[in-house]
């Protein structure tokens, strides 16, 4: 399943979200679990907020 809804809101899956911002899965996780990117833990999976996502990633590329 690479997206589920959850109270109005799609989520994709972190392999998913790996695939679109050329991150590892592992990587997704680590930002899921570090709060920096809105995501939902379900059945042992991560499942991202795309757009947190990528507020993530245009803002780290700005630091850099």
């Amino acid at each position: 399943m690479s997206e589920v809804t959850i109270e109005g809101t799609v989520y994709i899956s972190a392999s998913r979200a790996a695939e679109i911002m050329s991150y590892s899965r592992d990587y997704i996780g680590q930002l899921a679990r570090a709060g920096k990117i809105t995501a939902k833990r379900m059945g042992g999976l991560w499942y991202v907020l795309e757009e947190s996502l990528r507020a993530y990633k245009k803002g780290a590329e700005e630091y850099t």
